[in-house]
């Protein structure tokens, strides 16, 4: 339970580098829905307005409320740039990653009787960004190797010759570089190098890079100009790397050791994919007013784990000492929440829209679960126990409007995402998204700009063993452009 709580979105990722647990079914559960610069700017809010690509990912039955054929792509920017504070230490870093938000084509058909028109469509949509890099400097009087030697002397201790076969992930690299020691006269027991030194400087980064997308095919209908229904096909993508380095420097004064830093590396490399289905319908109750409804089953994903670690010591007399982990690997599935979305918008004429959407999630319902065939991996009967008593089902808001200028736009956008974690554990993760941008809209193209600020904060893990942290505070700046043709 205390695990649960220091862990936030921003450091979820450093639960375990190479166990997978409820983290990763949160991870990939939490989707914030980008694409379109126009869906951008207006927070994500299309569910009752349609006709837009990134808006097919909310509410399918959009596909309906097209007239003419379209076709879109979207470069984005994504920049994060963090502050963590560990006492009195302040350190910054950021990232920069440039992708594609949004590329799409929707055939637009007409028909006969009371249907009005049928459209198709086939495109992809990004639905997160794990690009994060943090720092933290601190210090400490207590080393971190202190887990590889509780490790060791649990149970009565082990042998030397046996820790190899028993920890290769964890103590065996501690002992392979002379970092962890058997004990004169009990080679059971083990001390580490620094077990006697004072103001150990600690550095410590956490880098993640990748994200997800969702690649579709989706159908809708327009009937009477009232009814506007759709139906898609979701095949989302992983991919998301975790890479960590902490390391520790002695002071040069310190005589109680002949070691003057050693440092730990972790990665790992999470990729995959899966499968959903999706239905919305959009209603037009008067020219003015339109409500709509989506629900999206649950994602199951297909995913593989690849990992590894490593140590380097140094001593003050230049002499260094490596050890690198066997190369693992571990497949397993994960299965989200299901989703319901209602909204509801205002057309304004030719002045502009206001969308509001509502979404429930319920993150209790995640699941984690191996391959198929007996004896392969966890049953992870204790991380799907976790999930249900320790997440809940949250609240999204997504609001947006946009005033028509012809043929200009301007658009405002505020997102809301609820925190998926139970209220006792006293930490808040949710997360805030102001965004804004504007267009042009000529008969044959259009072009469009956004901007959005993300606002959030995380405890940073030092050492997970001491739950030692740090305070971070992040933003996450997005810029997207979109360039598009009807025909």
């Amino acid at each position: 339970m205390k695990r649960l709580l220091i862990f936030s979105f921003a450091s979820l990722m450093i639960a375990n580098a190479f166990a997978q647990n409820e983290f990763d079914a949160l991870r990939f559960s939490n989707h914030e829905f980008y694409g379109e610069a126009r869906f951008n700017a207006m927070g994500g809010s299309f569910g009752a307005l349609g006709a837009n690509m990134s808006g097919l990912s909310i509410n399918p039955g959009g596909l309906g409320v097209y007239k003419s054929s379209d076709f879109s792509f979207t470069p984005g920017f994504h920049y994060n740039y963090t502050e963590s504070n560990a006492g009195d230490n302040l350190a910054t870093d950021g990232k920069l990653n440039f992708h594609f938000s949004n590329v799409g084509l929707v055939g637009n058909f007409k028909t006969s009787g009371g249907w009005e028109s049928l459209s198709l469509a086939i495109g992809y949509n990004r639905t997160n960004n794990f690009n994060t890099s943090i720092s933290v400097s601190s210090s400490t009087d207590s080393s971190a190797l202190n887990s590889y030697v509780n490790e060791l002397n649990a149970n009565g201790g082990i042998l030397e010759d046996d820790i190899y076969d028993a920890f290769p992930f964890t103590s065996s690299l501690a002992y392979q570089t002379f970092l962890v020691n058997p004990l004169s006269g009990n080679p059971l027991q083990y001390d580490h190098v620094f077990a006697n030194s004072k103001n150990i400087k600690q550095t410590t980064s956490y880098e993640t890079r990748g994200g997800s997308g969702e690649m579709y095919f989706a159908l809708g209908g327009n009937y009477s100009d009232k009814l506007y229904v759709g139906a898609l096909v979701g095949i989302p993508t992983v991919r998301y790397i975790y890479d960590r380095n902490y390391r520790e420097e002695s002071e040069a004064s310190d005589t109680l050791t002949e070691f003057a830093s050693f440092s730990v590396h972790d990665y790992v490399k999470t990729t995959g994919s899966g499968v959903n289905f999706k239905l919305g319908m959009i209603y037009k109750l008067t020219n003015w007013f339109r409500v709509g409804a989506a629900f999206h089953t649950p994602t199951l994903y297909a995913l593989t784990d690849e990992y590894d670690s490593s140590v380097n010591a140094e001593m003050k007399d230049g002499t260094t000492f490596s050890e690198k982990t066997p190369f693992g690997s571990y497949d397993y599935l994960v299965s989200t929440p299901y989703r319901f979305v209602s909204s509801a918008s205002v057309i304004m004429g030719n002045r502009g829209v206001l969308n509001v959407d509502y979404e429930i999630v319920d993150y209790s319902t995640a699941r984690l679960s191996v391959e198929s065939g007996p004896g392969v991996g966890s049953d992870f009967s204790i991380e799907n126990r976790n999930i249900r008593e320790n997440f809940t089902m949250t609240q999204n808001l997504r609001v947006g409007t946009e005033i028509r200028l012809d043929p200009f736009r301007v658009r405002l956008g505020y997102r809301l995402q609820g925190d998926p974690l139970k209220d006792r554990f006293n930490v808040d993760n949710s997360s805030k998204i102001y965004s804004g941008g504007i267009g042009i809209k000529e008969d044959g193209y259009y072009f469009d700009m956004s901007y959005s600020l993300k606002k959030y904060s995380s405890e940073t893990i030092i050492d997970p063993d001491q739950n030692t942290l740090a305070s971070t505070s992040l933003k996450d700046h997005y810029i997207t452009f979109t360039l598009g043709f009807r025909f």
